[in-house]
């Protein structure tokens, strides 16, 4: 069989604690407060990561995102990946197939913003399997799509026409124009446009302002290098540079990864 050559991100924005009722009754979650009612969209996203496994015997699926809650060490990824589980993989595959899909998922347990979704999965794709992946999927809310792929795409090399956005709305979304949503979730949004105008002037998310983002979701200290030792570095060709806080970042202005 060929190698893998596409690269499925699902994008943690919650943890799943576990239960009995398998991430559908959403005190079962870890989220804050203006996420109320997404849950169900969560399971959208794990759901559609699968989906997208399930149609190209070449793809991998990487669930992406760190421990963010002070309440529990368990990851986004790692709790996308149990509901995943838990819930029989949505029944997508035939039974016969389960232990080739295990050997097809992996958990990204670093990231702690969706550029960084992004990055540490292309790294682990590259890595576990030697190349880099010829073609990406990303699912997440469908109003990050631009952020997502016009910007953290194609600030980390690939070409965007190789680019594949799955994505799903929160319910609720469309009445943020006129109102009809709560305070906090439209507070929320707010700063999720403030952070498009930040991406944007920082493709690579180094300013003090989107760094502090991060050391704020990073309360048991995960470590943010985008490499584990030099001779891997050497051997990516993959041109980086130390931030203070210890982060690893991609040096500007140069195509970056070998991806497409």
């Amino acid at each position: 069989m060929p190698p893998p050559n596409h690269l499925i991100v699902v994008c943690g924005h919650a943890i799943w604690q576990g239960g009995p009722k398998n991430g559908w009754d959403e005190s079962e979650w870890l989220i804050e407060s203006y996420k109320k009612g997404e849950t169900p969209t969560f399971i959208q996203h794990i759901k559609a990561g699968v989906e997208a496994l399930a149609s190209d015997h070449r793809a991998v699926l990487v669930f992406s995102g760190g421990p963010t809650r002070k309440e529990t060490t368990l990851s986004e990824a790692a709790s996308y990946h149990n509901l995943a589980v838990a819930n029989s993989y949505f029944d997508v595959f035939p039974e016969h197939a389960v232990d080739f899909v295990r050997s097809r998922i992996y958990v990204e347990e670093l990231a702690l913003d969706s550029y960084y979704n992004i990055l540490f999965s292309t790294i682990l794709f590259w890595r576990t399997h030697g190349n880099w992946p010829g073609r990406l999927t990303v699912v997440s809310h469908g109003f990050k799509r631009n952020r997502l792929v016009d910007g953290h795409c194609a600030a980390t090399g690939y070409s965007l026409e190789r680019v594949n956005f799955v994505g799903i709305n929160p319910p609720g979304m469309g009445g943020l124009a006129d109102g009809q949503v709560g305070s906090e979730k439209a507070d929320a949004m707010r700063g999720v446009q403030l952070a498009m105008g930040q991406w944007a002037d920082d493709p690579h998310g180094v300013s003090e302002e989107l760094a502090e983002k991060r050391r704020q979701r990073n309360v048991w200290g995960v470590d943010q290098l985008l490499f584990l030792d030099e001779e891997e570095r050497l051997r990516s060709g993959v041109n980086t540079r130390m931030l203070g806080d210890g982060t690893e970042a991609l040096v500007e202005g140069i195509k970056q990864l070998g991806v497409w």
